[in-house]
């Protein structure tokens, strides 16, 4: 098997900065993702009012046909 050497140069790679608008999309992704969030968190508070009221409304009916009176 024959050894193969290559030399290598001493410097190191220099990346180009990043640009300037993306510290500004950065900030644009923070603050969608809480909107977001308070959106998802708004929804699951909708779902359960509209739960919770179909749920009365189904108690309300079975009672009102069982004949029960309070």
């Amino acid at each position: 098997m024959d050894r193969k050497v290559v030399e290598l140069d001493g410097t190191p790679r220099r990346d180009a900065p990043p640009p300037v608008t993306d510290y500004w999309f950065a900030q644009v992704d923070v603050r969608l993702s809480q909107i977001e969030f308070i959106v998802a968190r708004l929804e699951w508070q909708i779902w359960l009012i509209v739960c919770g009221c179909a749920g009365l409304l189904i108690f309300e009916i079975v009672k009102a046909l069982s004949g029960v009176r309070t």
